[in-house]
């Protein structure tokens, strides 16, 4: 079974005006998540239970 964890959040992202790039982005997690299967069905309490043990961090890598 797949089941996909669902986080919101939002990025900030800041803008040199005078290299005319983006030179940073920072990316925020709310505390939320929740969790359904393929179809978006949503998965039980004890299901997201088993879960939680689990950790995946937020790889978001910066701009160059």
């Amino acid at each position: 079974m797949i089941i996909r964890k669902i986080t919101v959040g939002f990025v900030i992202q800041t803008f040199d005006t005078e290299k005319k790039k983006f030179t940073h982005q920072e990316f925020i997690a709310n505390d939320q998540s929740s969790y359904e299967i393929e179809d978006g069905t949503p998965c039980l309490p004890i299901t997201i239970k088993k879960l939680e043990k689990y950790y995946l961090p937020f790889e978001m890598k910066q701009p160059k």
